[in-house]
Formats: structure tokens, C-alpha cells, sequence
């Protein structure tokens, strides 16, 4: 091995370190992303179990709704479920759940300071905006929006409000260091094919490093 591609695996390794010390700081750090919302003396909350997921995990959601009133509260459903969620990337929308909506209605009341949660996993695949499954794709690392909303209304006719939270999808730790040990390969093979087939690169190359691809003259 030489001096050249000894230099690069050093700092190949010593940035999958930082990669890895980094990804293992945010994740001890942030333990969970939530959001809350108070409209009309109820309270409409949002949760993912964490905020740094690695790419493929599930994300674990939880909305929950309270009531802050000092009377009863009655939420009125069209269908059967009572609950939806959301993921955004950006303004456009690659989740949500029910995909099917069944017509039997539904109520809940919360008794004051009581509430109700409702829980979800997101497998992280785009659904590319169809009920079917066998379109659906894995996301990509980024930044998306994780949404939930209690689906129907009061008995007083207000409508509950939507609270998202931020979520940051990274590649796995072993897919950064496939990447990097990839990209040490390309530029160690590069670096063998210009020695032995670029002369006038060796020529330099050896140059350099004090020594001549030259022959000696015979005397």
C-alpha cells in the first residue's frame, strides 16, 4: 500500500468515526419529538418515540387529545375510525392512514382533564399516493413532517386541529462505511491504473517522491 492510499484510509477513517459519533450523539439527545397545540380548552398533542430514526426503522406515533374544559366533552365521528396521520416531505404528502374508511359511525366523551391516545407505526415507505401497497417504495434520508388529527368533530361543531412534529431519517451506519470503503477502492484502483498504464503520470509520481523511472545509461 502507498504513502497516497495509506493517507486516504486514514482520513476515510477518521470521517466514518465523526459520522458515527455524530449519529450516536443525536440519537442520545433526542429521544423523542413531540408537539402540543391548545384550541378552545383542548389540547391536541403529537409524538414520535424518537427524533433521529436510521433509514428502515419504524417510526412509533401517538396523538392524543385532552380536555381542558370543565364540562364533558363529545367528539362525533362519520366513520369508524377516529383518527388520522400524516408524513410530508416538504408540501407533499408520501403517508397516510386509513387507507380504507369504514361508514359506521362513532362518539368518545372525555370527562374534564381526561384523554384519549391513539397509536400508529409508520414503516417509513411512500405509498406514491395509492391504497395499494405494491407501488410503495422506501424514503430516502431527509427531513419529514409527522402529523395527526382526531377525525370528526365536536358535538358543538368544532373541528380538532392537526400538530406535526419534525423527524430526520439518516442512512445506517453500515451503509456509511460501505460508502466510504467504496470510494476508497475507486480511487485506490485509479491510482494503480495511472502507474501502470500513464507513464508520463508515474514519471511525475516518481519524481516527487525522489527516484526516476528512467533506466541508467549503460557507460
Amino acid at each position: 500500500m502507498n504513502g497516497e492510499t495509506k493517507k486516504s484510509l486514514k482520513k476515510l477513517i477518521c470521517v466514518c468515526i465523526s459520522i458515527l459519533f455524530m449519529t450516536v450523539s443525536a440519537k442520545a439527545v433526542l429521544v423523542d419529538s413531540n408537539s402540543s397545540i391548545v384550541v378552545d380548552n383542548i389540547e391536541y398533542y403529537m409524538q414520535t418515540n424518537k427524533s433521529v430514526y436510521d433509514l428502515g426503522e419504524s417510526v412509533e406515533m401517538l396523538h392524543r387529545v385532552t380536555n381542558l374544559r370543565n364540562e364533558p366533552l363529545t367528539f362525533v365521528f362519520a366513520y369508524q375510525q377516529q383518527c388520522s396521520f400524516e408524513v410530508w416531505d416538504g408540501e407533499t404528502r408520501i403517508w397516510w392512514w386509513p387507507k380504507l374508511i369504514s361508514p359506521a359511525g362513532s362518539i368518545f366523551t372525555l370527562q374534564p382533564g381526561e384523554f384519549k391516545e391513539f397509536l400508529k407505526d409508520w414503516d417509513m415507505m411512500n405509498d406514491n399516493g395509492t391504497t395499494t401497497p405494491t407501488d410503495d417504495f422506501l424514503v430516502s434520508p431527509g427531513i419529514y413532517d409527522v402529523s395527526g388529527q382526531v377525525w370528526g368533530s365536536t358535538s358543538d361543531g368544532i373541528i380538532p386541529e392537526s400538530v406535526s412534529v419534525p423527524i430526520q431519517i439518516i442512512p445506517e451506519p453500515a451503509t456509511i462505511l460501505l460508502f466510504g470503503l467504496g470510494l476508497l477502492l475507486v480511487k485506490t484502483r485509479r491510482f494503480r491504473f495511472l502507474t501502470l498504464y500513464c507513464p508520463r503520470w508515474k514519471s511525475d509520481v516518481n519524481r516527487s517522491s525522489g527516484t526516476s523511472s528512467r533506466r541508467p545509461r549503460l557507460e
